[in-house]
């Protein structure tokens, strides 16, 4: 007759042993090369483990309303002016105070300006032969996503023409650079700094050579990219020196180490 079976039951056996066991510290080896080999054998394989990762965003990116220009003939500087008062006390015998105009465009209406336009004459006199142009615009930028980032940094454009001209036109990408990953979290403010002390007194902590270097330490700057340019000769004598710059601010791509968040997927 056949048999049918109406309940079952597993059979358990536990084996134990004491701590300070050979059996115990075999236990321990066995679960520690099941965690560590893997780690290990994965990080060293190229391009198994995907130590940084990348993602796309458009920086805020907000003029300061702050600025230096300089006016310069091929052997000597004409004219400069800038928003900061011991500079221009400094610079007393080569003052000239500009016209400048200066606004934002949110293309999209996302909150975020898509581009800058900046317009500055500069009064020139009669005779002054202008050949040289450098010119610094300062900006802050913000990330809100892998990580919250807050920096300073600047435009900096510079041109030189064999020939006198009156009007310089400069079109191009602003752009955040990283010189390092950022962190994958938490909030960065190490480059949250004024580019230029303007407390300061000293005229070497206003040259343009002293704050580019400077300025070229930070992990995060702004750079001016795809940039053209056009060079219009032939100034009136009682026509002012014209500098238009029209900036752009694009989605970028960024970096961050992602050695924590793909741990749980070697696994």
């Amino acid at each position: 007759m056949a048999r049918i079976a109406v309940y079952s039951e597993p059979i358990r056996r536990w084996y134990t042993a004491q701590a300070c066991s050979l059996a115990s510290l075999l236990q321990l080896v066995l679960w520690l090369l099941n965690v560590i080999v893997p780690v290990i054998v994965v990080y060293s394989i190229p391009g198994f483990w995907q130590k940084f990762t990348e993602y796309r965003e458009q920086p805020f990116i907000q003029y300061q309303h702050q600025l230096i220009v300089s006016a310069l003939s091929a052997s000597d500087q004409l004219a400069t002016w800038s928003t900061m008062a011991n500079y221009n006390r400094l610079a007393a015998s080569k003052l000239r105070l500009p016209q400048v105009t200066s606004y934002s465009v949110d293309m999209n209406y996302d909150g975020k300006p898509d581009a800058f336009n900046i317009t500055v004459q500069m009064p020139m006199s009669s005779g002054e032969n202008v050949q040289r142009v450098q010119l610094m615009l300062f900006f802050a930028s913000y990330l809100s996503l892998f990580p919250r980032l807050q920096s300073q940094g600047m435009a900096y454009i510079e041109h030189t023409s064999p020939f006198p001209g009156s009007r310089l036109d400069v079109v191009g990408d602003l752009v955040l650079v990283q010189r390092n990953p950022f962190p994958w979290t938490g909030v960065v403010t190490t480059s949250n700094s004024s580019v230029v002390n303007g407390d300061s007194i000293f005229a070497e902590d206003y040259n343009f050579l002293t704050i580019l270097r400077n300025y070229g330490e930070r992990n995060e700057t702004l750079r001016l990219q795809n940039a053209y340019t056009q060079w219009s000769p032939q100034r009136s004598s009682r026509q002012p020196f014209t500098v238009h710059v029209y900036l752009r601010f694009p989605e970028q791509t960024f970096t961050y180490p992602t050695l924590f968040r793909c741990a749980p997927l070697c696994y």
